[in-house]
C-alpha cells in the first residue's frame, strides 16, 4: 500500500517525527512513528510550518545550508563564526516569538526590533541605561525577547557566553544587514524570518562549567 504524505497526499518517502506544527501548518493526524512526508513538503515546511526536532538529520543538514546562506548575505563568514553562540541565541529568541505569538511578523518588523535593541546595547557600552522602544507592540514584543537574550550574554548569565555590549550591538546590526540584503532581492515579506527558522535548533546554546558548548 502506498504511503501518503500527511501534508499533501502525494507519495511519501520520508518519516516525519515533528512534535507539533506551527500556525497555518498541516495537522498531525498520526503518531511520529507512523507519519510520512514527501520530499517537497519536508523541504518547504521544515522549521517554518513544521516544528522539526533537532535530532532529524534532514533538519540538521538544512540548518547548515541556511547558515551558509546567512553568512553569504552578510559577506562576513568570520563574524558568523566568532559570534556564533550569541547570533544563534538571538535568532532563536526571534523564532520563539514568531512561533508563540507573532506568526504574522515580517522582515521589516524584525529589522526595526534589531535596530532598537542595537541602539540600547550601544548606549550600555557607553555606561548609560536607556531602552529604545517601538510604538508598535509587535515590534516591541520581539525587541523585549532579543534584549532579554542580549542581557544574559552581557552578564554571562545562565551559562551563556559573556559578550560585551558593543559586540552584541554589532551582532544585532549584522542581523539587520542580513535582513536588508535579502529584502533588496525582493523575494517576499518574510524571506529572512523563514531562513532564520531553518537555520537554528530549538535550544539555546549555553556553556557548561567545563567550557563545552551545549544546546
Amino acid at each position: 500500500m502506498r504511503e501518503a504524505c500527511f501534508v499533501c497526499g502525494r507519495k511519501a518517502t520520508r518519516q516525519c517525527r515533528a512534535g507539533s506544527v506551527l500556525e497555518g501548518g498541516p495537522g498531525l493526524s498520526n503518531s511520529p512513528a507512523q507519519r510520512r512526508i514527501c520530499s517537497q513538503c519536508c523541504g518547504k515546511g521544515r522549521g517554518r510550518t513544521i516544528e522539526c526536532p533537532d535530532t532529524c538529520p534532514r533538519f540538521r543538514a538544512g540548518a547548515r545550508t541556511a547558515l551558509l546562506r546567512l553568512a553569504e548575505l552578510s559577506g562576513d563568514a568570520d563574524f558568523e563564526i566568532r559570534f556564533g553562540e550569541a547570533l544563534h541565541n538571538l535568532r532563536l529568541a526571534l523564532v520563539r516569538v514568531r512561533r508563540t505569538g507573532l506568526a504574522d511578523l515580517t522582515d521589516l518588523d524584525a529589522k526595526q526590533a534589531f535596530a532598537n535593541v542595537a541602539d540600547t546595547m550601544r548606549t550600555r557600552s557607553g555606561g548609560l541605561i536607556f531602552d529604545f522602544r517601538s510604538p508598535d507592540p509587535r515590534v516591541q514584543m520581539l525587541g523585549d525577547a532579543l534584549l532579554a537574550v542580549a542581557t544574559l550574554h552581557e552578564r554571562g548569565g545562565k551559562g551563556m557566553a559573556k559578550t560585551e555590549a558593543i559586540d552584541l550591538m554589532r551582532c544585532l546590526k549584522y542581523m539587520e544587514k542580513q535582513a536588508a540584503t535579502l529584502e533588496k532581492q525582493g523575494r517576499g515579506a518574510t524571506q529572512y524570518l523563514d531562513l532564520i527558522c531553518q537555520a537554528v535548533s530549538n535550544d539555546y546554546l549555553t556553556r557548561e562549567p567545563d567550557g563545552v558548548v551545549r544546546g
